[in-house]
């Protein structure tokens, strides 16, 4: 229990540094360099404490999950949180996900989904629906609002369907006779989405000019670019991910995916006081509703 707790903690956290990274470096530059530091602290770790964990065929579906996840589902993140604040993005991200996850198995593994399932589901839509109206009738929406959104979903959908893909990765290992630790197992995921994280990135030197580049902020502001870099990095795909795996270890993991998915919840305050983003009474009331529908759905789908 104090794993998932704790974990619940550094994915927040981990939200937090992300954005900063985003504002400082730019948010596909900021992407590249997280998965960079990432991919280098798992793959000593793995190196160090599962370097018999690979095969061909379980990295093919770990890598392509990454591909999915970290790779397209990340790029949407870091898109979204300057649009959107860690906040909103954060809801968007980690409640969608399960319903994207649903989705997937349904029509890739013909899963079928319970009536429950499907009340969650409404619960959740419901739910980010209320958070993302404006406080006032007639109220202009924020800049950038409608993109941030799209890109979000996005992100929920390469989180929920790649959380999918790597469950196949796991049973192609278990029936290969390997023992695939979390620490090894997220080190091939963020290969895949280093790929998909490097292509955004040359794309972006390529199309922007020296003018409108946001790295100088980067360059002028070292210290801080440095400890955001290194905060999102280490304390989501690193340590957060760690963590999870070792609350799955001891505890049913409907049970793990309820208590992580509180993690929009957590954030209301730590955005509060870091980012100065003050919630309305609606979005407070949204983002409840919607997290109340992920435990739903992680319950019954657990059951």
């Amino acid at each position: 229990m104090l794993a998932s707790i704790l974990t619940t903690f550094f994915f927040a956290f981990s939200a937090v540094f992300g954005r900063k990274t985003a504002l400082l470096f730019g948010s596909l530059r900021g992407n590249f360099w997280r998965l960079v530091l990432s991919a280098l602290a798992l793959g000593a770790a793995t190196w160090c404490l599962q370097p018999a964990s690979f095969a061909s065929a379980s990295f093919f579906w770990f890598f392509f999950s990454g591909v999915i996840g970290f790779g397209l589902g990340d790029v949407g993140l870091f898109l979204a949180y300057p649009r959107l604040g860690t906040r909103l993005t954060m809801l968007l991200n980690l409640c969608l996900a399960p319903v994207f996850g649903a989705i997937v198995e349904i029509f890739w593994l013909g899963t079928r989904i319970s009536l429950p399932e499907t009340a969650a589901a409404l619960v959740i839509l419901a739910g980010v629906t209320l958070a993302l109206l404006p406080s006032r009738p007639g109220m202009q929406p924020r800049p950038g609002l409608v993109t941030g959104v799209i890109c979000a979903v996005i992100a929920g959908f390469g989180q929920g369907a790649g959380a999918v893909i790597s469950r196949q990765a796991d049973q192609v290992g278990q029936g290969l006779g390997l023992e695939i630790g979390g620490i090894s197992a997220a080190f091939q995921r963020v290969l895949g989405g280093l790929v998909v994280a490097f292509a955004a990135f040359l794309i972006v030197k390529a199309t922007e000019s020296r003018e409108n580049s946001p790295v100088p902020k980067a360059f002028h502001r070292k210290t801080e670019a440095a400890f955001a870099l290194c905060g999102a990095a280490i304390l989501g795909p690193v340590i957060g991910v760690s963590f999870f795996q070792w609350a799955l270890i001891d505890t049913p993991s409907a049970l793990v995916l309820a208590i992580v998915a509180t993690t929009p919840i957590v954030l209301i305050p730590i955005a509060w006081v870091l980012e100065k983003d003050v919630p309305t009474a609606k979005a407070i009331a949204g983002a409840v509703v919607a997290v109340s529908g992920v435990v739903w759905i992680c319950l019954a789908r657990g059951s």
